[in-house]
């Protein structure tokens, strides 16, 4: 495993860790999963959070096939299978 940390253009911290068959990329939201959407398009994971004042985030996601995007406790996980 090989693990990456990195802030995003909006401030957010992003891990990565990729194995040999996949990556999870991983961002602390600071909020809970209540009004917050996240989509993934070309390699970039958008994230939208509804409460309060509506704000946008995005960061890079490796290209590849996703395997799943949740949210639990307020982080975001992104899984790419390679």
């Amino acid at each position: 495993m090989n693990e990456r940390t990195s802030v995003s253009e909006s401030g957010t911290m992003v891990r990565r860790y990729d194995y040999d068959d996949r990556t999870v990329v991983a961002a602390d939201l600071g909020t809970s999963a209540d009004g917050v959407s996240v989509d993934v398009v070309d390699g970039t994971a958008i994230l939208v959070d509804e409460t309060g004042e509506r704000r946008q985030r995005e960061f890079d996601v490796p290209a590849g096939d996703v395997a799943k995007a949740t949210i639990t406790n307020g982080v975001v996980t992104v899984e790419v299978e390679r």
